[in-house]
């Protein structure tokens, strides 16, 4: 089918010229409306599907079929044209890697299956061997189960253990000595003058000795 033609638009059933069909659903259409009419000749063109003729006119539409250039297209291609407008360069890549060397033992999902928390059944076994391999599977499944929270109560501990090289000391001074650096330091402006002028009168300057 042309895709410039309308998806929309109706054309005539080549079985039955009174159905008009949409372009897009006759496809579905000539599938039923062919069995319903066994006795018609027509013939499906090579190059759409959607053409029906008789069958001596086969030739003719084959040679005038609009579908055909489509077709023609992709089969003959001059030499020296390349249709690709993109073409995109196959580079070989150097690599050392094989996976075909690794030595690698197969997969065994028996081994696997007993070292995880995996429930397992025994189907083809006799009911004593059958309730055997359940006692096992419950002692198991339990040292799974102790092992695991063995593991987590281990890290919970790490975790709760306080880290000394990061804390810094917290020093703290005697009752003296606190009151000391409070008295000594001024709560105010005016504080500081009256000090400034009390030390200056306890202040003794010594006196000159006399010159021999």
């Amino acid at each position: 089918m042309n895709l410039e033609l309308d998806p929309e638009e109706k054309i005539m059933c080549p079985y039955n010229p009174a159905h008009y069909i949409l372009r897009k659903r006759m496809n579905t259409h000539l599938v039923k409306c062919k069995k319903n009419y066994p006795e018609s000749k027509l013939v499906e063109c090579d190059f759409n599907i959607l053409h029906k003729v008789p069958e001596p006119e086969l030739r003719y539409h084959h040679d005038n079929c609009p579908d055909r250039k489509k077709i023609e297209v992709t089969v003959y291609q001059e030499e020296g044209v390349d249709i690709n407008k993109y073409p995109i360069k196959s580079e070989a890549v150097p690599t050392e890697e094989s996976w075909d060397d690794l030595n690698v033992p197969t997969y065994d999902p028996k081994k696997h299956c007993e070292t995880k928390n995996v429930i397992r059944h025994l189907d083809v076994a006799s009911a004593a061997k059958r309730r055997e391999f359940r006692m096992q599977e419950r002692k198991r499944i339990g040292l799974l189960n102790a092992n695991a929270e063995s593991k987590s109560n281990g890290e919970t501990s790490k975790e709760n253990i306080p880290n000394t090289s990061t804390q810094k000391p917290n020093f703290v001074l005697p009752a003296r000595q606190q009151n000391r650096i409070d008295e000594e330091v001024p709560q105010s402006v005016a504080d500081l003058v009256q000090r400034l002028a009390i030390d200056a009168k306890k202040a003794v300057i010594p006196k000159r000795k006399a010159a021999n």
